[in-house]
């Protein structure tokens, strides 16, 4: 994977920079160990800059599909990808706010410069792929004491044992 797409965190302004483009998933190195297959299309915009607070902030949109395979089927299926993360660049641990304090809509990561864009685009899929991966319309697999039949519930034999009128 070439270097070209960098994020350079000692350049970053308030208009920020605009990474975009197109990538085939099978290029990028780790993930194409995921992959049933090395098509696909992912659309990448990536916005690095600082925001009021001077903050390193990365925003990162990723949309397309891979091929993945089912485990439950061993067939390949084409799995939609639709990323919208939000990422705090700091220097150190140090910068790290405690984890009681960190927010639901961006992620805090220690970066040392310079920053690889499709390094950031291939862990953000990774990231986002299901840990077991599924044909969208099976059914999901049966887990036991769900409640379901086949398996009775061990309460069913508490029930009947209550009387009507009865606490």
């Amino acid at each position: 994977m070439a270097g070209q797409l960098l994020i350079h965190l000692d350049r970053l302004t308030d208009k920020g920079t605009l990474f975009e483009g197109t990538v085939r998933p099978g290029d990028l190195e780790n993930l194409a160990d995921e992959l049933a297959s090395p098509d696909g299309e992912l659309r990448y915009r990536v916005t690095a800059r600082l925001d009021g607070a001077r903050r390193r902030v990365v925003s990162c949109i990723i949309e397309g599909f891979v091929f993945l395979t089912c485990q439950s089927t061993n067939d390949p299926f084409r799995h939609e990808v639709a990323i919208d993360d939000r990422l705090v660049l700091v220097e150190s641990e140090e910068g790290l706010p405690p984890f009681e304090e960190e927010g639901d809509r961006e992620d805090f990561v220690v970066a040392k410069e310079p920053v690889d864009v499709l390094g950031l685009v291939e862990e953000a899929v990774i990231l986002s792929l299901p840990m077991v991966p599924r044909k969208p319309g099976l059914e999901p697999a049966p887990e036991a004491g769900d409640g379901k039949p086949g398996k009775p519930s061990p309460f069913a034999a508490l029930a009947g044992l209550k009387r009507p009128g009865t606490k």
